[in-house]
């Protein structure tokens, strides 16, 4: 689930947006922390200098003795542990101070605590003290302050980060998430309509919801071009089942004259062969028709109304218990194999018996006397086959796919009889049912699937 939820084009685009926001955020706090540090440490160093200038103004006002004194209460009276001082004369005699370690350096320095053995133990160990060195009457003076409130601002402003990209990431998510399911149910919405028209729902359109958006805008484009497409799809099957009709029409009158003349008794027996010829020409015809019709209605999706939960074991049992007495005639062998459990779909059982009869009729056609054909059914979780092979000549690759279009024949099978529409009745009756159907090597010889 998570998977798919990343693939959705609104979840990235979101996702992305919160990346670009949270790198402002990020980029927005390190200025902010880099200013603010820069601010702290100026204000800790100016307090550290007032204090300096604060002793310096005792030794200048009472004296170094004075100076000494004042240093010494200061550093053995301290009340927090966030200063550090050193007295030193010229001597290098330490006269006061809570540190005692400390070299004299030019301006400011920074002091680790860990380095300052004398309060080591005091405050925190992450301390660091700004600190500078000061000329007084009889030396030199250290007076440094720590960093504490700059490190705890920091921390602060840290956590106050943590807690805004957390915050952030959550809505983010959450936003993502929201988007994507609102979304995704339009996208489903049209991704179940286009799979219904298909399926051969040519009046199925993709709702509207009246918001204006981009979605709408996709939806209202397809709709016109899904009726547009209906309208040419109808005046298609129109005209070939018009066509069927009217011609259907004249050769069951020419049928009909036909079997007059061959029942009149004037005629011999040459003429009377002639009208048979006639006749089963004509028959060939009409069956052309028939099948071209059958293909316009199962294409207009007219027998979907009539669907039903059809036992396919027993539909297969039932065509090949007809089969075999013709199979037998015609020097072929048929045998079958299914599944003990039944496996039924929804479908119409009279189109799916014509699905395998005609699978059944074309190996017979096609194939030499000898010939073994095999009738299969099998399951696998939701999937079901239905498979018709045998061992003849085969169908070369390249025409697998062609063998669907109606009037299409093979090169070695022009001189069989057949109109070149049975195995597009096959299509049609898969499309109506949702099914896919395709043509395999048997190795040899053909297989044809039929995948519901």
């Amino acid at each position: 689930m998570a998977s798919n939820l990343f693939k959705r084009a609104q979840v990235r685009a979101a996702l992305v947006f919160t990346l670009l926001f949270t790198v402002c955020v990020v980029l927005l706090f390190s200025a902010l922390i880099y200013s603010l540090t820069g601010e702290l440490e100026d204000g800790i160093k100016l307090r550290a200098e007032r204090t300096r200038d604060a002793l310096v103004a005792v030794d200048k006002r009472f004296g170094f003795d004075e100076l000494v004194n004042v240093v010494t209460e200061e550093a053995e009276s301290l009340r927090d542990t966030d200063n550090i001082f050193a007295l030193i004369g010229h001597d290098g005699v330490i006269y006061a101070g809570n540190v005692r370690n400390v070299a004299p350096f030019d301006d400011w320095q920074v002091l680790s605590r860990t380095s300052l053995p004398d309060i080591r133990r005091e405050g925190f160990i992450q301390d660091k003290f700004y600190a500078i060195w000061t000329p007084v009457s009889k030396g030199r003076l250290l007076v440094g302050r720590s960093d504490r409130e700059e490190r705890q601002s920091r921390l602060l402003l840290f956590r106050s980060l943590a807690w805004g990209l957390l915050a952030t990431s959550v809505l983010a998510v959450g936003a993502s998430i929201y988007l994507a399911r609102g979304t995704q149910r339009r996208i489903n919405a049209i991704a179940e309509t286009l799979s219904s028209v298909a399926s051969g729902q040519l009046d199925r359109r993709v709702p509207v919801r009246g918001s204006g958006d981009d979605l709408d805008e996709v939806s209202v484009n397809l709709n016109s071009m899904l009726t547009q497409m209906q309208r040419l799809v109808e005046n298609v099957n129109q005209v070939t089942t018009d066509i069927a009709h009217d011609l259907k029409k004249p050769m069951m009158r020419l049928r009909q004259r036909l079997e007059t003349m061959r029942d009149s008794t004037d005629l011999n027996a040459e003429m009377a062969e002639r009208v048979d010829e006639s006749l089963s020409a004509v028959d060939s015809i009409v069956a052309t028709f028939e099948a071209l019709l059958s293909i316009g209605q199962l294409q207009a999706g007219e027998r979907r109304s009539r669907f039903s939960s059809v036992d396919l074991t027993a539909l297969l049992a039932d065509v090949a218990d007809a089969y075999e007495p013709v199979v037998q005639d015609a020097g072929f062998t048929l045998t079958t194999s299914a599944a003990p459990d039944s496996i039924a779909v929804q479908g119409d059982q009279q189109l799916l018996m014509q699905l395998l009869a005609n699978l059944i009729d074309n190996s017979l056609r096609h194939c030499p006397r000898g010939t073994s054909i095999s009738v299969g059914l099998t399951r696998q979780g939701t999937v079901c086959q239905l498979s018709v092979a045998d061992d003849g000549p085969g169908i070369p690759e390249e025409a697998r796919e062609a063998v669907f279009r109606r009037f299409y024949r093979l090169e070695g099978a022009r001189s069989t009889p057949g109109h070149g529409l049975g195995l597009s009745v096959c299509a049609a009756i898969a499309d109506l049912h949702s099914a896919s159907i395709e043509v395999a090597d048997n190795a040899p010889g053909t297989r044809v699937t039929v995948t519901f």
